[in-house]
């Protein structure tokens, strides 16, 4: 599944889990409470039923954990029992006495029952969580499967069309250096080489992006990577000075995903560097990367990710948005530092 897709099965999951549990949990709640109005009617029940046998007994009768005492005035309300210390208490009013009657009840019996509705409540709300939990996910993947096969289905589409652009793109950059050995330099197959190479930055993108679900992490040497990247661009740029500074050092990461990071940075940073004295520095210092050129710099650096973001027309705005998704998958932890006309930094912390 990928990102887009476990994000949208995470967000329906959730909305639709959290609004079946907060009803579930607003009913146990109300539950509970109406089970406790009932445990205490039955109690003031039984209270009243033990006053009518004191009665019967003039006040000679006794029951376990029952007890009484005499008021000689009292505020009754229509109340259930509270508990006062270690008994719950109600007072009832005898009418030919005109006084008042305190029933005290010892309140473990009484807290037992309550504790016991309490547990069973929410025992049975656990049980009807977990039941709608595996209801959200099957019903979360069920409103997904819709979308899954749309976006299949372009997926397929796109790869074809992607894969058949490759032909034409080979061929082109065949004959340009055939033309080229023939009639030599000439700024119009210039022209066509760049715009060939443009095209195929952006097929590789494309490629890469399609291929995003699919990347697997491995030992790679870093060095040998900056190195095949480097030599590529130094061929490219002639007039470009390029200094690293890398040692042989083994990190887990992908080499094809980190070929294209490392492509559409330099690609960057060579398409906008100085037309005299440019210089790019690529420095690997303990687990960061850091590539720091001297050219235009950019006015929004903080834009740079966001996708068909560009300051210039020569680039096509998602090269540093593949870098910026591709350094989520990989884990790596990408900042940027540009200022106008001085140049850009980026580093890359793995």
């Amino acid at each position: 599944m990928k990102n887009y897709e476990q994000r949208s099965l995470i967000k329906f999951f959730l909305t639709y889990f959290l609004t079946v549990a907060i009803f579930i949990v607003g009913l146990g709640y109300f539950y509970f409470q109406q089970q406790r109005t009932i445990i205490l009617q039955d109690l003031a029940m039984n209270m009243h039923q033990y006053i009518v046998k004191l009665k019967q007994s003039q006040f000679n009768y006794t029951q376990e954990h029952y007890s009484y005492e005499f008021l000689p005035n009292s505020k009754v309300r229509k109340q259930l029992p509270k508990k006062i210390d270690d008994k719950y208490t109600k007072v009832f009013p005898i009418l030919k006495q005109k006084m008042f009657l305190k029933i005290s009840v010892d309140a473990k019996a009484i807290d037992d029952k309550l504790s016991y509705e309490m547990k069973m409540t929410i025992f049975f709300q656990i049980l009807i969580l977990l039941i709608f939990l595996v209801i959200s996910y099957i019903l979360a993947r069920i409103s997904l499967r819709p979308m899954q096969d749309t976006i299949s289905h372009m997926d397929r589409f796109i790869k074809d069309l992607i894969h058949d652009l490759n032909t034409p793109i080979t061929s082109i950059s065949l004959n340009i250096k055939m033309l080229q050995k023939d009639i030599g330099d000439n700024k119009k197959l210039n022209r066509i080489k760049q715009s060939v190479n443009d095209i195929s930055s952006l097929y590789e993108n494309l490629d890469m992006i399609l291929d995003e679900i699919n990347i697997q992490k491995t030992q790679i040497n870093i060095k040998d990577i900056i190195e095949q990247t480097v030599q590529t661009y130094k061929l490219m740029y002639p007039n470009i000075l390029f200094e690293v500074d890398c040692k042989d050092i083994q990190i887990n990461s992908n080499t094809k995903a980190l070929k294209r990071i490392l492509d559409n940075i330099l690609s960057n940073a060579c398409k906008y560097s100085k037309e005299k004295d440019a210089k790019i520095q690529i420095v690997f210092d303990g687990t960061t990367l850091t590539i720091k050129d001297n050219g235009k710099g950019m006015n929004y650096p903080q834009k740079i990710f966001e996708r068909s973001y560009k300051e210039d027309e020569k680039g096509h705005g998602i090269g540093m948005h593949i870098v910026h998704r591709l350094c989520v998958a990989l884990d790596i932890d990408i900042s940027i530092d540009s200022v106008p006309n001085h140049g850009t930094k980026i580093s890359l912390k793995f």
